[in-house]
């Protein structure tokens, strides 16, 4: 006779399992749009204009990470244990940290990118709201609004003014808001139960603060290569590095698949003192994201002139881009859910120690590179740097759980 606990973990077990063939059909389809959005702009626009939007939504992405301040992480690490206590606080320190880096942004940044600062606000926004809708296990629905409202709504308004009004840059950013503000809108709608009274204790901000300053550093291994190139190269040169990059991520789609609904479930197991639960759904899940991952940069490294020749002619010069960015990406999938282990399981100072050593071998790496060997360089030190990530992150693991993946590591 099974005991009650035993009942219960098989309960939830059956639910993460729906909730991965969930995240499997939203990731897909958001990975299929993101490939298709760079190939409408670039032939439409042009590969200059594209790059440009490129660099642009490089700094966003930087920017809303920091006005966000780790509070998406924190809530997905709080709502569990909590509920909605945090979530109004929230959003409401959200408006005004977006605020400030917005205003700091335009006294120190180019006056050509000056039109995407206010996408920051709305895409930390859309992160905040990403997590409650994971914490609550909610998953086919974000994706649905994220996928057709917001990748979708970009393709489909940028297409639209073009027809109006020819090739202009501000068309995209235009779009950009467009499809954010209706994004953001819809998922207030469907979560606006989440919202309360206004609380925030200390435990909160500590845990978020410490996601913060990782956090920045995991922005520099994934974005500072694209902003270094701006800043040595050209906006052509960025558009051909984001292509190759893009496609390089195809072997970590299924990471991404288990990494949108698996945290919630190692906090929830973890702080319920089933540490043998979460050992063998982590062992168990990296086993198989090693062996699709495997198939999947195989098949890259045999088509990749047929993939980059789908953005046009220009883009088989990042052929070397797309291996090396696809090795690194095949040891992020082989090593599994690594660093929300960490961060699930409490450890938030350890993650931050272990990115800031490869944000600086990143960025290191990049500026020696990059006069050198052009995108290859930049490509070259962000495989560097994601290995190193990954692998010290999967032995700081097997430290946590006595975890033992491939049987004898």
């Amino acid at each position: 006779m099974l005991l009650y606990y035993e009942v219960e973990y098989i309960m939830e077990l059956k639910k993460f399992r729906n909730k991965l063939f969930e995240s499997l059909i939203g990731n897909l389809l958001m990975f299929v749009l993101n490939l298709l959005l760079p190939m409408v702009l670039s032939r439409i626009y042009g590969v200059e204009v594209y790059g440009n939007y490129v660099y642009g939504m490089t700094i966003v992405s930087i920017s809303m990470f920091v006005a966000s301040l780790g509070m998406d992480t924190g809530l997905l690490y709080f709502i569990p244990k909590t509920g909605k206590k945090y979530v109004s606080a929230s959003f409401l320190v959200n408006i005004f940290t977006s605020g400030m880096v917005i205003i700091i942004l335009y006294t120190t940044m180019p006056a050509k990118i000056h039109p995407y600062f206010g996408l920051i606000w709305l895409f930390s926004a859309e992160q905040l709201f990403f997590s409650i809708f994971r914490a609550r296990h909610h998953i086919k629905q974000f994706f649905i609004i994220k996928s057709i409202l917001g990748i979708g709504g970009i393709i489909l308004i940028s297409s639209l003014l073009y027809i109006i009004s020819g090739s202009n840059e501000i068309n995209i950013v235009l779009a950009a808001y467009l499809s954010a503000l209706i994004s953001c809108f819809v998922y207030f709608l469907l979560c606006k139960d989440m919202f309360s009274s206004l609380h925030m204790k200390k435990e909160f901000i500590t845990y978020s603060m410490a996601i913060i300053l990782g956090g920045v550093m995991s922005l520099l291994i994934n974005y500072i290569d694209i902003v270094m190139i701006e800043a040595m190269l050209s906006s052509k040169d960025v558009a051909l590095y984001k292509v190759g990059t893009d496609l390089a991520q195809t072997p970590s789609i299924f990471l991404r698949v288990v990494n949108t609904v698996f945290p919630p479930l190692i906090s929830k197991l973890y702080h319920e003192g089933k540490v043998d639960e979460v050992r063998k759904l982590y062992e168990k899940l990296t086993r198989y994201l090693v062996l699709v991952s495997s198939i999947v940069i195989i098949m890259i490294l045999v088509f990749w002139k047929p993939l980059l020749s789908l953005y046009g002619l220009e883009y088989i010069d990042a052929k070397m881009v797309l291996i090396y960015r696809s090795i690194g990406q095949l040891v992020n999938a082989s090593v599994g859910s690594v660093w929300y282990i960490v961060l699930m399981t409490g450890h938030p100072r350890i993650r931050f120690v272990g990115v800031l050593i490869s944000a600086i071998l990143n960025v290191s790496l990049n500026y020696l590179l990059i006069p050198v060997m052009g995108i290859e360089g930049a490509a070259f030190a962000s495989m560097c740097s994601t290995v190193f990530v990954n692998i010290l992150g999967f032995f700081i693991v097997k430290k946590i759980l006595k975890s033992k993946v491939y049987y004898f590591i």
